[in-house]
């Protein structure tokens, strides 16, 4: 290995880094990076004219580098960093989000605000002061992304902006106040000025929306050549947008012969719809959420260990809390909050949303069904043991020498694995309740469903209600989920990603038939996932050709 290069490269990787944290604080913040959390991130022309020629110039530096004089960790940084910075400058140039996404704009002020009111380690006082900060400055960046809006806008994405901000003024109302009464007493007046000013701007944007949305003809479909360069180049998938769509009607219909024969074996006289509706009905109350989720991740931790699944590092954690009050609005059943790369604890936390004791009798009747026992315990073993808390863990600790790999996460690794880990924890005895599997068969045929609606949405002309009522006759979920699920699928940064859930579990799979298959009596599950989870999160093929090699 050339030690020239390989400096060269850490020391490029560290400016790159730099460059792009600084960039984006909204995403520092996100990632555990706290050195720009009094800041928002620059919308206007020539921020974005500035980004694009400064990533263009670190692509070239990427480029000129010799990847062959490498050795292999080194090598799969500069790979890692390739993908980063190609995929980055193509959606910049296609489509700049702060021109054609007004619905991010907004989203990106509620995540710039609340992952300030999360508890990371940092002194409740400054995180009031930086939030302070940050809403003060929240009025120009409005003002800012007005003015730049694009008739490429798709009319959908304008649609999707007036829900943000509704989401955002009930979230400002409930949340800035109740943090600040708690996290620093002293600023509560000063950050209820700043929050009156923005809900003002928020009237003000919500108008130029309102005037603007006539002029907004654009699609929100990425494109063929789009779809493809991200299966090639971000996440390393050899095939395009054609046999994706195949691939996805295939295991459309395998999933869903599945299903209703599984459904057949339970009760042939009732439909796998009827028997879902029937295992809601077996809920805990709504005081015995957190009791539930709880009891869960403790169940599935021990069948880990009992299992020999997956090494359990010391000092990691997981708990589940109540959520705040002040998140609830944009959370109906909770959120997952996993351990941040760049924070120093490996500890994750499972909030979950409390029933809402004023709501009418049949609203609180649906949200404890929602939560029901079933539910509970996939979504418990899919979001902390084994699953995304126990591979963020790892992914802490695999890359603490390895910036890069660190910042870096691709989706068909990330939730490859959640789903993967389904699969495991049945395989190996823990979901083997009959409503359990039925609800895993179910959702397996929405996975499913995802990769044809994510192609036909991106490059196969479907349109929106086409897409919604394939959800709805196919999954069988209700116009409100099937609406909010395709929505989430047209956004600027989500094509392809609705696959990757399915691509990567089977790309995971194929990993292990093929290194089982190399080392013989030699396998254990703990040993193939120890070393699958030893790289951090890069493309599944990254891993593959290291493992095999």
């Amino acid at each position: 290995m050339s030690q020239a290069v390989a400096q060269e490269l850490q020391a490029l990787i560290a400016d790159y880094l730099a460059y792009v944290l600084r960039r984006d604080p909204i995403e520092a913040t996100q990632l555990g990076v706290h050195d720009h959390d009094d800041a928002l991130t620059d919308l206007s022309p020539d921020a974005l004219e500035e980004e694009i020629a400064q990533r263009k110039a670190f692509q070239r530096r990427f480029a000129a580098l010799d990847r062959a004089t490498l050795d292999a960790d080194a090598a799969m940084d500069l790979d890692v960093a390739r993908i980063d910075v190609a995929t980055a400058l193509r959606r910049l140039e296609a489509r700049p989000p702060m021109q054609t996404a007004p619905y991010w704009v907004v989203e990106q002020l509620g995540t710039a605000f609340s992952s300030l009111m999360r508890d990371d380690g940092q002194p409740p006082e400054l995180q009031a002061e930086r939030l302070l900060a940050r809403l003060r400055q929240a009025p120009a960046y409005l003002a800012t992304a007005q003015a730049v809006l694009s008739p490429q806008t798709a009319a959908l994405h304008v649609e999707m902006a007036f829900t943000a901000i509704k989401g955002l003024r009930s979230f400002l109302q409930s949340a800035v106040g109740g943090f600040a009464a708690v996290a620093a007493p002293g600023l509560v007046q000063e950050l209820a000025a700043a929050t009156a000013a923005l809900q003002a701007a928020l009237d003000d944007f919500t108008r130029a929306l309102q005037e603007f949305a006539p002029r907004a003809t654009g699609s929100f479909a990425c494109g063929a050549e789009m779809f493809d360069f991200l299966l090639r180049e971000f996440h390393l998938l050899d095939l395009d947008h054609r046999q994706l769509a195949e691939f996805g009607a295939a295991r459309m219909a395998h999933d869903k012969a599945a299903l209703e024969a599984y459904a057949r074996e339970l009760d042939p006289a009732r439909s796998w719809v009827e028997q879902i509706e029937a295992v809601k009905d077996d809920h805990p109350q709504g005081a015995d959420f957190l009791k539930t989720y709880h009891a869960e991740m403790v169940r599935a931790r021990a069948h880990c260990v009992a299992a020999d699944l997956v090494t359990l590092p010391a000092g990691e954690v997981a708990d589940v809390k109540w959520l705040p009050a002040y998140l609830a609005a944009g959370a109906p059943l909770g959120l997952m909050f996993t351990t941040p790369p760049f924070a120093p604890a490996l500890a994750s936390e499972l909030v979950i949303t409390p029933l809402d004791t004023d709501a009418p009798p049949e609203r609180q009747r649906q949200h404890m069904r929602d939560n029901c026992y079933a539910f509970a315990r996939s979504i418990t073993l899919h979001e902390i043991y084994p699953g995304h808390h126990t591979q963020r863990v790892h992914h802490k600790l695999a890359t603490a020498g390895s910036p890069m790999r660190r910042y870096f996460s691709s989706p068909v690794f990330v939730e490859g694995w959640g789903l993967y880990t389904e699969d495991l924890m049945e395989e190996t005895g823990f979901m083997v309740e009959p409503g359990v599997r039925l609800f895993k068969l179910r959702n397996a045929l929405w996975r499913s469903a995802r990769v044809v609606v994510d192609s036909g949405l991106h490059t196969r002309g479907m349109s929106f209600e086409e897409a919604v009522q394939l959800m709805m006759d196919e999954v069988h979920l209700d116009r409100r989920m099937a609406e909010g699920e395709v929505r989430r699928y047209t956004t600027h940064d989500n094509p392809t990603y609705p696959s990757a859930y399915l691509l990567g579990k089977t790309a995971i799979h194929d990993l292990r038939r093929r290194y089982q298959a190399q080392q013989g009596a030699a396998f254990t599950l703990r040993d193939f996932h120890d070393r699958l989870l030893s790289y951090g999160s890069p493309p599944v093929k990254l891993v593959a050709a290291r493992m095999l090699a």
